[in-house]
């Protein structure tokens, strides 16, 4: 009897017990399910994130080749697809892919820079960058996760055109000490790029380096965007690239054909020699940290130029372009006197057309006349709240200068020696 009532009252307990416990168990039950929606939320806002965070971008453009640039936010074996611009959707065929695997092996990693030989000149491409990201990589094996890309589906893909050394004319416009207003660069170059055959980037476009993602948050995610990834890109480093924590970074992401910041390209019939100024001030400025070497910098730069106008192709080549930041007969800072100092000879046998700079900040372009300085070349000076839009045909140099409103302000035209 007494195990009877023990079990009577052990079952009400249970009962009257079991909805609170229940309760219990569905409100933990909820308060797990609330916590797994937040993960997967970070998650999912985390994974969007993730992947091709910056890029791609076109540099080094020839007839032939041209090498692509974009960065992801992990580990990744990276690779780029081709197709003709032919009217054929780009799943129509199996496109050819390249890799970045210089010594045989396909690097792995978070920047990816991958060169394309083999084009046809003034011919226009189609392109898919590929990203598979490492989960885990131990010789001899690889583990990966997944593969980001960019989309062709129900979009257009980048495109280039590669440069035609029969053209009759190069266009390209050209903007400097933008110094990270990247809403002033946009407004300068919307009007102009729909037909142009590179970008010019004419220095200072940071105020400093002080980290790599700096570089694409001050404007070059911005110029990605507008240009669809569709214009190639030359960059003229000027004085304010070479400062900040990371500006060793710059020829990471602005490679050129030499390996240095002065290099020369050619687009058409125009040679285009590009030359680094170094900064402005004596090496021992304070401002330096003792890290400036940039006489030596000019020196070594100066006998490579030597060299250059020196060369059969350089003389056989009728119209001759140099870009600098800082203009060549400008400036009594000691950067500038010695740039002067050690280019002069070689400035004042009018082997240029046309000189092209910027650093002045001046409200509108200016033009440094032949032989001021010992510099017999005229020199354009672009202002930074302008747009240089510069056409080249067989005899002539037409520069139009836009402000952010796209209004023309001033026309310059020169002769071709």
């Amino acid at each position: 009897m007494n195990c009877i009532i023990t079990r009577i009252i052990f079952l009400g307990v249970f009962f009257l017990l079991s909805p609170a416990v229940v309760l219990h168990a569905a409100g933990e039950a909820a308060g797990q399910g609330k916590k797994a929606d937040a993960a997967a939320q970070t998650t999912a806002k985390k994974t969007a994130a993730e992947g091709i965070n910056h890029g791609p971008y076109l540099v080094n453009m020839t007839d032939s080749s041209v090498e692509i640039i974009w960065t992801t936010s992990m580990p990744c074996l990276s690779w780029v697809e081709i197709a003709p611009d032919d009217g054929t959707h780009f799943y129509a065929a199996e496109r050819k892919q390249y890799f970045d695997s210089p010594y045989g092996q396909t690097r792995i990693g978070n920047f990816h820079r991958i060169r394309i030989d083999g084009l046809t000149a003034g011919t226009r491409y189609r392109y898919r960058i590929f990203s598979t990201e490492v989960l885990h990589q131990k010789y001899p094996q690889c583990h990966y996760g997944r593969t980001f890309s960019t989309k062709v589906y129900r979009a257009d893909p980048p495109s280039f055109k590669t440069f035609n050394p029969s053209a009759k004319s190069v266009r390209f416009v050209m903007v400097n000490d933008i110094h990270q207003d990247a809403e002033r660069m946009k407004a300068l170059l919307s009007p102009a790029i729909g037909n142009v055959d590179f970008i010019l980037l004419n220095g200072d476009m940071l105020n400093h380096i002080p980290s790599e993602d700096k570089i694409f948050e001050a404007f070059m995610d911005g110029l990605v965007k507008q240009t669809n990834s569709s214009i190639p890109i030359v960059f003229a480093r000027g004085n304010h690239e070479t400062r900040g924590d990371s500006s060793e970074s710059f020829m990471k992401y602005f490679p050129t054909p030499t390996g240095k910041p002065y290099f020369s390209f050619k687009v058409g019939g125009v040679l285009f020699v590009v030359l680094d100024s170094g900064e402005d001030k004596p090496d021992s400025d304070i401002e330096y940290s003792n890290r400036a070497n940039f006489d030596e910098f000019r020196q070594k730069q100066m006998q490579w130029l030597k060299t250059l106008v020196e060369s059969p192709k350089f003389k056989s080549e009728k119209c001759k372009i140099l870009i600098c930041h800082i203009p060549p007969a400008w400036g009594k800072w000691h950067g500038s006197l010695h740039f002067r100092n050690l280019f002069s000879p070689l400035l004042s046998k009018k082997n240029f057309s046309l000189i092209l700079s910027g650093h002045l900040h001046n409200e509108k372009d200016l033009l440094l006349e032949a032989d001021k300085d010992g510099i017999s070349i005229p020199n354009v000076v672009n202002g930074n709240m302008q747009a240089a839009d510069v056409e080249i045909s067989e005899r002539k140099i037409d520069i139009s200068f836009r402000n952010v409103k796209g209004e023309i302000l001033n026309k310059r035209s020169f002769d071709i020696n």
